[in-house]
């Protein structure tokens, strides 16, 4: 699977504006499958970009950015582009 950066700007601000609350289930974004999702997030983590809790992917658990997701979030807020 190639990373998509249209889906990773969605899951950076989807985690910044609802990231730290407790949720259930899989996280809705529009126009993609649960797999490319769960993957995106493990390549962010992996990144440095956010982390996870041990137990956000099974059942309910936080999502943080990182400093270094801050940033660059910061970085590519208004880009709506595939690039970044």
């Amino acid at each position: 699977m190639r990373r998509d950066f249209v889906l990773i700007r969605k899951l950076l601000l989807f985690v910044e504006e609802r990231g730290s609350r407790l949720y259930r289930g899989s996280i809705p974004i529009e126009g993609y499958e649960r797999d490319a999702v769960v993957t995106h997030l493990y390549l962010l983590a992996d990144g440095g970009f956010i982390e996870l809790g041990q137990e956000t992917l099974s059942d309910r658990g936080p999502l943080v950015l990182t400093w270094k997701g801050c940033d660059y979030l910061d970085k590519i807020r208004g880009q709506g582009s595939t690039s970044a």
